[in-house]
């Protein structure tokens, strides 16, 4: 009877494990802080100084636990990463600012902000992302400004 509980553990352990290979996930916040330090961060050695420290102070491995348990589960059931938005998809937030307030509409590579609050009311512009220099950019009323 023992050697049966041992087999039937055995074998249900080993289907598990075969079922679970490839679905990893694609580990979004660790790839985000990343391509952060690598865009944002000036200079091979800043990367590096910034690098270390997140190791250090355990950033990265915060981010790593979180995708493992948190973010890739839910895109492993639901098939659609919690911080990913896709083309179609927008989201909006309410920012409050002392007496100003801002609606913030963000879709992919895009931030629309439209004052809503305050003084200066209706005034709006976008900040969006050039994917081929790495830079954001913001434009309002046909003025171009790029964030560096």
């Amino acid at each position: 009877m023992k050697n049966f509980k041992t087999l039937l553990l055995s074998v249900s352990l080993a289907s598990i494990i075969l079922l679970q290979t490839g679905c990893i996930g694609s580990f979004q916040l660790t790839s985000n802080l990343y391509n952060w330090n690598k865009t944002e961060v000036g200079g091979k050695w800043g990367q590096e100084l910034v690098f270390l420290a997140f190791v250090i102070i355990p950033v990265y491995e915060v981010t790593l636990l979180a995708d493992g348990l948190v973010l890739n589960t839910i895109e492993f059931w639901t098939g659609d990463n919690p911080l990913a938005l896709k083309d179609s998809e927008k989201d909006s937030k309410i920012v409050q600012n002392g007496d100003d307030s801002y609606l913030l509409t963000t879709e992919e590579n895009k931030i629309h902000v439209e004052k809503i609050g305050g003084e200066n009311l209706g005034e709006n512009g976008d900040f969006i992302y050039d994917t081929e220099t790495s830079q954001w950019v913001f434009t309002s009323e046909n003025k171009v400004f790029n964030l560096e």
